[in-house]
């Protein structure tokens, strides 16, 4: 999801992290239960990676790629529809 899309309710904490690529990627979550709402990150910074569940409605959610493929589960169902990558593009 475009960050300029976004439109978030509170102040979320963050956490920022070294990626596998060695660039920072800030990690946001719910300050009062813990719970992870979103990544973003030096390598994309108009980009944000969104928790769907954490949206009003998540029945609207697309996905646009599936990441970190090499790491699936045999039992997982990938979209033909949409663009893999075996770990973070």
């Amino acid at each position: 999801m475009r960050v300029s899309d976004m439109t978030i309710a509170g102040t979320p904490k963050t956490h920022s992290v070294r990626a596998s690529s060695g660039r920072l990627a800030v990690r946001s979550f719910c300050p009062d239960c813990g719970s992870p709402l979103f990544t973003s990150g030096e390598t994309a910074p108009e980009v944000m990676s969104v928790r769907f569940a954490t949206l009003d409605n998540p029945s609207e959610f697309r996905p646009m790629l599936d990441i970190w493929t090499s790491s699936a589960q045999p039992w997982v169902c990938l979209s033909d529809s949409i663009p893999h990558f075996p770990t973070s593009p």
